[in-house]
């Protein structure tokens, strides 16, 4: 029987340093047979730390094709414990947990026209879902990507690009680039805004809370219905459990009951985002 309480060991396999502030951990299970039977879907989340120093939510941001081999963790240097993982080095060991939450629900996409919004680190969950559509695991009618970040030092999964733009169209904007840069200024809403969307899209968004209510607003306006947009509440959860209530909104517990949920379900909700 599978303890969820129990912390599991992984070794890092593979390092990469996606950002100024970010690494990319490849992780594989210690015991085999875990990893052999490990399943997970589009926007769950692990539980990652060390003994005597606590853990933290991540969202596994690999594509569930390669989870019977590994999965991959991109983690913001933003305190103690982040700092320590992202000082990892190849053959290291940390303690998970999970997966934990309700993910995407695929089907729902499939042969559906998909609008992608990302924003900062935000973007990280919604790579398993490009990788699966650009491979062809998830069939789509049409795919857009937006993806708004500070600059070009915190941009994520750069050398991807190129394979992301063939798959689908692909646009990027950066609020204080550098003058070197070439492409989009401004927020994200004005990258939304120059684009044409289909009311008949289905939205995916995963980002800071402020960039919700803008994005959303600007999708209601294109006709996109309320059940369409989904989105990651990911920056709530805490225990990953619903035992210590912190993530608690309205008669939600985001860890159990998301961390996705549509905006059909939260509009009538105070402070849900």
């Amino acid at each position: 029987m599978n303890n969820i309480y129990l912390p599991k060991p992984v070794k890092v396999i593979a390092v990469s340093h996606e950002s100024i502030d970010t690494t990319l951990l490849r992780l594989k299970f210690i015991d085999k047979s875990i990893q052999k039977n490990f399943a997970y879907l589009p926007g769950q989340f692990m539980q990652i730390g060390f003994p005597h120093w606590g853990e933290c939510p991540i969202s596994i941001c690999s594509s569930p094709s390669v989870a019977s081999k590994y999965f991959e963790l991109a983690i913001r240097d933003v305190g103690q414990l982040t700092h320590k993982l992202n000082q990892m080095k190849l053959g290291d060991i940390a303690y998970v947990r999970g997966p934990f939450g309700n993910g995407f629900n695929v089907d729902k996409f499939i042969n559906k026209k998909l609008v992608l919004i990302g924003g900062g680190c935000g973007f990280v969950p919604l790579r398993p879902l490009i990788d699966d559509i650009i491979s062809g695991r998830i069939n789509t009618e049409k795919l857009q990507i937006f993806y708004g970040c500070l600059n070009e030092d915190t941009l994520l999964f750069k050398k991807q690009y190129p394979d992301w733009n063939r798959g689908g169209e692909l646009g990027i904007i950066l609020e204080k680039p550098n003058k070197n840069w070439a492409g989009e200024r401004g927020l994200i809403t004005d990258l939304l805004k120059k684009r044409k969307i289909d009311s008949d899209s289905i939205a995916v968004l995963v980002g800071p809370p402020i960039m919700y209510r803008f994005v959303i607003k600007e999708l209601l306006a294109r006709q996109i219905k309320p059940q369409n947009i989904w989105l990651s509440l990911e920056r709530k959860m805490y225990c990953g459990v619903g035992v210590c209530q912190h993530c608690a909104i309205g008669p939600y517990y985001v860890c159990k009951d998301g961390p996705v949920f549509s905006w059909d379900q939260l509009k009538s909700i105070p402070n849900a985002i």
